[in-house]
């Protein structure tokens, strides 16, 4: 009884962690971007919402690929010390943290923050035409209508290269997870930095 009691509370506990950390992301980021897109020129700010959908786009394929690598190659990979690997096993053995950070929390942030990039865009451009509410009205409609367009495609066209490549996927994440680790000094994902370095001698 006291074991079948104990895992909903537990899930409860960690929805509530990932929801209050989207919630966070989600005020932090957007007011920041708001206040650097807002005296930025208008291309500057096409360009942070494009590199917000190149994130969405790129955790999705991460998040999908976790959930499909084959732990096999990696392994073997690992015992020949081939740098990332380890970091690589890391992920496939969190797959489901993993997936729902970059599917969920990243995702649905970044979308909320890429749209709301979107409608600074829309007004800036309708401001530069001189144009009036109709003009900014349909800016934010073409606008929203191409990050929509580009986020759904890109993650549709990103789930084929998730499933066939999956591991490779897995792969190339590990090894800028064991760059930022040695950069850093510090091990986020049992791996070896500078810092397990130090301690093993």
């Amino acid at each position: 009884m006291s074991n079948g009691g104990s895992a909903p509370p537990k899930r409860w506990q960690r929805a509530l962690r990932v929801g209050l950390l989207s919630f966070v992301l989600a005020v932090v980021v957007n007011y920041v971007s708001d206040l650097a897109l807002s005296s930025v020129h208008v291309l500057v700010a096409f360009i942070v919402v494009l590199v917000l959908v190149t994130i969405n786009v790129a955790l999705d394929i991460l998040g999908t690929s976790v959930t499909a690598a084959d732990q096999v190659p990696l392994n073997a990979k690992a015992s020949k010390r081939i740098p990332g690997a380890r970091q690589a096993i890391w992920l496939v053995r969190n797959a489901d943290r993993v997936a729902n950070f970059c599917n969920d929390v990243v995702g649905d942030v970044t979308g909320a923050v890429s749209g709301a990039a979107g409608t600074t865009v829309a007004l800036q451009l309708a401001e530069f035409v001189q144009g009036g509410p109709a003009v900014s009205q349909i800016f934010m409609l073409l606008i929203v209508g191409l990050i929509a367009g580009l986020t759904v495609g890109g993650k549709a066209a990103g789930k084929n290269l998730a499933i066939e490549r999956a591991t490779d996927v897995v792969m190339v994440a590990g090894r800028l997870l064991y760059a930022f680790e040695r950069v850093t000094g510090r091990s986020f994902t049992g791996g070896r930095g500078k810092a397990g370095r130090r301690r093993k001698k």
